[in-house]
């Protein structure tokens, strides 16, 4: 009989954790959407979230993981899907740059990454809760809640 490994620990868009309290909405999706990254809503379209941000947009969370399966781009949300997105609680996301001395402020880029750089990047209100050595590697986030982006 073949035995099961062990799941990852950190897989991009995965909550953090099992015991935590977490609060996740579902939203249809504007445009495809990568799990991990953070999805934004334009005010007067309450129905329906994207990951591009404009400006004005509202940071509604980060994409949950999702275990769907399309044929061209598995993991990620089509156009139309809905999205299960982590308005708080804490989740892994990908950085762009090295965290050391978490906790620290999150900030998103335009590509979706999480940075401890302020200048030039989105704030969504989120910390870092985990170092991470590695550009590109996975580091845990703390979302709390909604924010307008300015």
């Amino acid at each position: 009989m073949a035995a099961y490994g062990t799941m990852d620990s950190a897989i991009l868009g995965l909550p953090y954790g099992l015991t935590q309290d977490c609060f996740i909405e579902s939203y249809p999706a504007a445009e495809a959407v990568t799990p991990g990254r953070p999805v934004y809503q334009t005010p007067g379209t309450v129905t329906s979230v994207h990951s591009t941000y404009s400006s004005g947009d509202v940071f509604m969370g980060i994409a949950v993981a999702s275990q769907i399966s399309h044929i061209g781009d598995v993991g990620t949300y089509a156009i139309y899907d809905v999205v299960n997105v982590l308005k708080k609680g804490e989740i892994w996301v990908q950085v762009a740059a090295a965290v050391a001395d978490a906790p620290k402020a999150a900030y998103a880029n335009s590509s979706g990454l999480f940075t401890t750089t302020a200048s030039g990047n989105y704030d969504g209100g989120c910390m870092f809760r985990t170092n991470q050595a590695t550009v590109s590697g996975l580091a845990v986030v703390e979302v709390n809640g909604i924010k307008l982006v300015a």
